[in-house]
């Protein structure tokens, strides 16, 4: 008699398993799992492999070579849920081109699954299949469905939610690349999360549109020469190109000078602001030689969130249901990989 107590957790059944086993290691030996869980039937395939011995269930004999197959197929089927989990959709693939070679329903469900979460995590979103997730993983129905209502938002430019979806997505994708260590990458993000605030807020307040700035209507809006004819210049020192972009800094100075409650807030804080786009500027991903730190995200995302709330109060909410869905497994690596 063995006692098991954590009959989910596979590593410790194995032992206890391994550990009887050995006890009989002489003797003939027949495994029966007819009344046993998903892990323990798992255990036992394992289990018969490793020690040669002789598995039956519902009283007849299981073929061992086709029970090892399909202990493959739930141990994949976990590695392609753990990578799923960790936004390793490359690695979904290589695992489902290098050992499947056939095609079924189930292996083009993760096939398209990593294809299409791979290019929204890469705003890749017109690439993204109409395909209803939610349907195929009924577990995880509200968490696939929010994800695709939000997707149509960030779609569609005329929704009214388009720019606060699109900022929730930036954030998100930035919280991302922070899990992954890759902070020099979740900082650019963070840098442009705030240059999409300072676009929509000019844009749907102002009707300034900050990639083709129409002068005019600046001067119309109460805005004094002098800046008008400063961000004229600092143009021209930039390119010859007739329509006048404005970047960043100039947008909060916009708004700033708009008396807008964002653009207020921007220059209350601009040394920080300042400070926190040199410590980006600095990045190797943007012509600098520094890698950034943890803390610095951390401090660029705390006042970015600061500023997102500032122009949508719901963004924790429209963040939340873009979060990317998590399968419920034990994401310990030494059991996946």
């Amino acid at each position: 008699m063995v006692n098991i107590e954590h009959l989910y957790d596979l590593e410790y059944v194995l032992g206890r398993f391994s550990y009887k086993m050995e006890e009989y290691i002489k003797e003939e030996v027949i495994i029966d799992c007819t009344f046993s869980t998903d892990i323990m039937n798992l255990a036992a395939i394992l289990m018969a492999d490793r020690y040669n011995k002789v598995i039956q269930k519902n009283i007849f004999p299981i073929d061992i070579n086709k029970s090892r197959f399909n202990s493959q197929k739930n141990c994949d089927l976990l590695k392609l849920q753990y990578y799923f989990n960790h936004n390793s959709f490359q690695l979904m693939n290589e695992l489902l081109d290098n050992t499947y070679k056939m095609k079924n329903s189930r292996i083009n469900l993760y096939r398209q699954l990593a294809r299409d979460y791979s290019n929204w995590d890469n705003f890749n979103y017109e690439s993204i299949t109409n395909r209803h997730y939610n349907l195929d993983f009924p577990e995880y129905s509200e968490e696939f469905l929010n994800n695709y209502r939000g997707l149509q938002k960030i779609i569609n430019v005329n929704d009214k939610r388009h720019f606060p979806y699109q900022i929730a997505d930036m954030i998100n994708n930035a919280k991302r690349r922070y899990v992954e260590g890759k902070y020099n990458d979740a900082i650019m993000r963070l840098y442009r999360t705030m240059d999409i605030i300072a676009h929509a807020e000019l844009l749907t307040k102002y009707g300034i549109n900050k990639s083709n700035v129409d002068i005019d209507k600046l001067s119309k809006l109460g805005i004094k020469r002098k800046y008008v004819t400063k961000i004229e210049n600092q143009h021209r020192n930039r390119t010859t190109s007739k329509e006048i972009e404005i970047n960043l800094t100039e947008g909060y100075f916009l708004l700033y000078r708009l008396n807008n409650r964002i653009g207020r807030y921007y220059y209350k804080n601009i040394e920080l602001f300042t400070r926190l786009n040199r410590i980006r500027n600095k990045s190797i991903l943007n012509h600098g030689k520094a890698s950034l730190s943890a803390d610095d995200y951390n401090e660029y995302e705390t006042v970015t969130l600061e500023v997102a709330n500032m122009f949508s109060p719901a963004i924790n909410r429209y963040m939340a249901e873009l979060k990317f869905p998590r399968f419920k497994i034990d994401d310990d690596k030494k059991y996946f990989l």
